[in-house]
């Protein structure tokens, strides 16, 4: 496992201590899953295709048949392919089919890793025909720029838009290396959120994605930076 290299004992400690990370993967998605009650409904002869896809944003719902977590920011790669960042704990590793809340397709997980410690990202790779993801937050922000680690400093304004927490926000009360931890409220589901830093000018500073937090509070929220992510997977943030 790796550590965080520049972090504190006490953060370290807090996160060990609670089994790093709370609400791990997502909310499940109980009851029937879209596949089979499209399956059924298929075979009834009541349906013969799926519901219309949206633009895919940031801090909408995603997920599979068995979980659901929240979009992070939209991304590029070199060759023009877009995709979704995500929690890598809410990868089950099946190749599964990600939707929206709609259950419109969106695609399948391309990369991810989580080393329950500073890693946690995912990357779903927005299948040929998918609507390409509007930039920004929620429909809401546009982002200005992305933030290095360097740039937060504790007691800086941090907020995030989660698929079921909506939009919350608090200050940063620690920094270890790639995480941020924050005082904002988060639940199961919201895992992938885009964490981000408003400016004056009503535009936002990307800088993290939701990882989780302790087991036994909700407004401890632990965030990925995903300046170093987007550098080393070669991915450009759409803004």
């Amino acid at each position: 496992m790796m550590t965080f290299q520049r972090s504190s004992q006490g953060l370290l400690a807090h996160v060990r201590a609670f089994g790093y990370p709370r609400r791990v993967g997502a909310r499940p998605r109980y009851g029937w899953t879209s596949s089979l009650v499209t399956a059924v409904l298929a075979v009834a002869g009541l349906v013969f295709a799926g519901p219309a896809p949206a633009n895919p944003t940031a801090g909408m719902e995603v997920g599979d048949d068995n979980s659901v977590c929240t979009a992070g920011f939209a991304v590029q790669d070199r060759f023009g392919d877009y995709y979704l960042l995500t929690s890598g704990h809410c990868d089950a590793g099946d190749n599964a089919e990600w939707t929206d809340a709609g259950a419109a397709p969106l695609g399948r997980i391309f990369a991810s890793e989580n080393n329950g410690d500073d890693r946690d990202a995912a990357i779903i790779r927005l299948a040929p025909g998918t609507p390409p993801p509007s930039g920004g937050v929620d429909g809401r922000y546009r982002i200005r720029d992305v933030l290095r680690p360097d740039q937060i400093q504790v007691g800086m304004p941090f907020c995030k838009v989660g698929s079921q927490t909506g939009e919350t926000c608090g200050v940063v009360t620690e920094v270890a290396g790639n995480v941020v931890v924050t005082n904002l409220f988060s639940i199961e589901g919201d895992s992938g959120s885009p964490g981000f830093v408003t400016n004056p000018d009503g535009t936002v500073s990307a800088a993290g994605i939701l990882m989780g937090g302790p087991e036994d509070d909700d407004n401890t929220t632990y965030f990925m930076m995903v300046e170093p992510l987007l550098r080393e997977w070669r991915l450009q943030i759409l803004k």
